[in-house]
């Protein structure tokens, strides 16, 4: 093997000598608020940073329905008053709680059920962000998720490797919608993390 790519595959893997401090993302779907037509998201990050989630939502009732809202009014320090994703997750994690007593669960969908229509994809060789003297291969995608008459707005996403697939699906009580998930590998440090992204079809 040639050396320098043996050690560029060894500088995309986790150094033993340090603590690993990459790691996926992962969408939650919490459900449905009936009164405030919002579906509420959770995107966890599984890294050594020890950050708390981000809390988004979808307005159903608004004129952009697959607009996603991200929340900052649960991560305001009571000291600094600035949003703060490091602090004590108690707050958080109680002001959460409440949201959640009021939602309804989403009906699982069979993902086999919705088609990801890779509408473009695009790859080219990019520097190693551990080791700029290292090269990787980068995908751009343009995608959008379909099922019957519903679908999507037009994606992107950027993956480290040639895949991208549905995880999950849900449809939405007393809507016509559907909530779907898509996962790639949207990390490339130490040897490339999963990502998940949230879209809604309409």
């Amino acid at each position: 093997m040639n050396i320098k790519i043996a050690l560029c595959s060894l500088a995309a893997l986790p150094s033993l000598a340090l603590a690993t401090v990459g790691g996926p993302q992962s969408i939650e779907v919490l459900g449905y608020d009936a009164p405030d037509q919002k579906v509420y998201i959770l995107r966890h990050f599984h890294d050594g940073r020890g950050r708390l989630p981000q809390l988004s939502y979808y307005l159903l009732g608004s004129k952009q329905p697959q607009k996603q809202i991200d929340v900052s009014s649960l991560y305001i320090h009571h000291k600094t008053q600035k949003v703060d994703f490091d602090q004590d997750p108690a707050a958080f994690n109680q002001a959460l709680a409440k949201i959640q007593r009021r939602l309804q669960p989403l009906t699982k969908v069979n993902t086999n059920q919705l088609k990801l229509k890779v509408l473009q994809r695009k790859q080219r060789r990019v520097k190693a962000a551990m080791d700029p003297s290292c090269s990787l291969l980068e995908y751009q995608y343009r995608y959008q998720v379909q099922k019957s008459a519903l679908r999507s707005p037009i994606q992107n996403a950027i993956s480290y490797q040639p895949k991208i697939q549905l995880s999950q699906s849900y449809s939405i009580p007393k809507h016509n919608k559907i909530l779907a998930v898509v996962k790639y590998q949207g990390i490339a440090m130490e040897g490339g993390y999963s990502v998940e992204d949230a879209v809604i079809l309409k």
